[in-house]
């Protein structure tokens, strides 16, 4: 950093300097390539214990969906209750209560399509949304909880609606 004459150069402050702001250039562009690339695949959240696959739709490239069913005397309420942790656990304590909690659609009793006996219409669902999108980039699963209807009556049905970043 000393100068030939033994005082403080300048220059080499100033390269030094450089280099240094260099470094911490690559390296935040290096982080932000990471974190960009880590979002380019669906967000993957614990599944409820004992769930089995019962199939999936490709939405898009970068959207799908997957379904999951329980079989046995598991209400969608207590599946609820295992994603509602798994919400505390993801998102920040300071983030709004509102944002890191599941709904229930329709808040109270049932659709109006289920009451009025229409076919293939479920009574009730939780959902409960996982979101790591970032600056222009979407990542998010959406856990979608309901009671069984026709053949899956009896059974707890849960949907994953996963978006990504392609």
């Amino acid at each position: 950093m000393m100068g030939r004459d033994g005082n403080i150069s300048v220059i080499r402050i100033g390269a030094l300097a450089a280099i240094v702001g260099v470094l911490i250039i690559i390296g935040a562009a290096i982080s932000f390539f990471i974190d960009r690339a880590s979002r380019q695949v669906p967000l993957d959240i614990e599944l409820y214990p004992g769930a089995m696959t019962w199939g999936q739709r490709a939405n898009s490239g970068s959207a799908r969906t997957v379904y999951y069913q329980i079989s046995g005397e598991i209400a969608p309420e207590q599946v609820k209750d295992f994603y509602q942790q798994k919400m505390d656990q993801f998102y920040p304590a300071d983030t709004e209560r509102e944002l890191r909690e599941c709904k229930r659609d329709p808040r109270d009793g049932n659709f109006n399509e289920y009451d009025e006996g229409v076919p293939n219409k479920i009574p009730y669902q939780w959902s409960c949304l996982f979101d790591r999108s970032g600056f222009q980039v979407t990542q998010f699963t959406r856990v979608n909880i309901m009671p069984g209807i026709n053949d899956t009556a009896g059974m707890t049905i849960i949907a994953y609606e996963q978006t990504w970043q392609p």
